[in-house]
């Protein structure tokens, strides 16, 4: 088995991997270039700790720019999907 650490989330062993998370693969699947992984890396040898605090940052992708001209945030956000109809009541009070 050979120990590899998650560059970002990825699936494996039906598992959901977050990125820094520690795990095992078989040595087949390691040595299968075509089959490994690529959003994992080895472990550093030394460090027996598992979790996010051992991670190195994984490289953020720029946050996308939001579309529009302005008009979202005068209007105090996004508009909704559906917006119930008025209610017509022939029958109010002080007719």
């Amino acid at each position: 088995m050979v120990d590899v650490v998650a560059n970002e989330r990825g699936y494996f062993g039906s598992i959901r991997r977050e990125p820094g998370e520690r795990f095992s693969l078989p040595d087949a699947l390691w040595k299968d270039e075509k089959r490994r992984p690529k959003w994992v890396r080895l472990a550093h040898p030394g460090s027996k700790a598992a979790g996010k605090a051992e991670a190195e940052p994984a490289e953020k992708k720029p946050a996308a720019k939001p579309a529009g001209n302005g008009v979202q945030d005068a209007l105090g956000g996004p508009a909704p999907d559906w917006v119930p109809p008025e209610v017509q009541n022939s029958s109010q009070p002080g007719d």
